[in-house]
């Protein structure tokens, strides 16, 4: 098991938090003792698929049920499309994020562009808060050097994508999305990352969805993307604080 006080959370959200990560070898016992002596105004609990015991006891606890992550794998190979995907695809490109296609992504952000993460699907936060919380982590990982990309098609940009290096030979794709002006074009469906890691030199690209999010998840399928875990997600906030809805 792992339990991490999540500080930056505070600032992003305006509550304590401590997320804890069930791992495969933990006993239910020692599972049910942990959540007992953990003190926060808000718990996440992921919890592996197949591990029914565990699920059950942190349901005892009084966690609630707000989504599956679903982890995929990308081995950069060519993947076949049709002659519309790959048209699509063609067409679309990517550059470096500039200043001001950052403070573009920024505005993005905060007029909605993420509308079905745990945070906006959770009665106790009020509006907003979920974008205030990924402006704080885009902020935070430009200042850690992430790799940033602008998704371009035609002059337009109509996305962006985030990139880390894991290690020598993997690259997780940490945040990525459509722009409200494209989102009903079809361009959502093209995934560049696999070509910008091929360039960028990794053998091996790893992202994760939401379960909320089937969109992007049949967008990652259809661009050759194989899933390999899955991890239920639950929350709990402490009886005492009201609804700031």
């Amino acid at each position: 098991m792992k339990i991490v006080d999540a500080v930056w959370e505070k600032r992003n959200l305006g509550v304590t938090t401590t997320e804890i990560t069930i791992e495969n070898n933990d006993a239910p016992e020692y599972v049910d003792e942990q959540l007992s002596l953990v003190n926060s105004e808000y718990y996440v609990v992921k919890v592996p698929s197949g591990m029914g015991d565990i699920l059950r006891i942190v349901q005892k606890n009084g966690y609630e049920y707000i989504e599956d992550m679903i982890h995929v794998e990308h081995d950069l190979k060519e993947v076949s499309m049709n002659r519309v995907m790959k048209r699509m695809y063609d067409n679309t490109s990517y550059k470096e994020m500039t200043d001001a296609d950052f403070e573009q992504l920024l505005a993005e952000i905060r007029n909605g562009m993420f509308d079905n993460d745990r945070i906006s699907n959770d009665a106790f936060f009020a509006e907003g808060v979920s974008s205030k919380r990924y402006v704080s982590w885009v902020n935070d990982l430009k200042d850690r050097g992430a790799a940033f990309y602008a998704i371009t098609y035609g002059d337009e940009c109509v996305g962006f994508v985030v990139l880390e290096k894991t290690d020598e030979k993997t690259y997780y794709s940490v945040l990525g999305g459509g722009y409200e002006k494209f989102r009903k074009s079809g361009t959502g469906i093209v995934q560049k990352e696999p070509e910008i890691t091929r360039k960028r030199g990794g053998k091996r690209l790893v992202t994760c969805v939401s379960s909320n999010n089937v969109g992007q998840l049949k967008a990652l399928i259809m661009n050759g993307y194989k899933p390999y875990a899955i991890e239920h997600v639950l929350v709990k906030h402490k009886e005492e604080q009201t609804n700031e809805r």
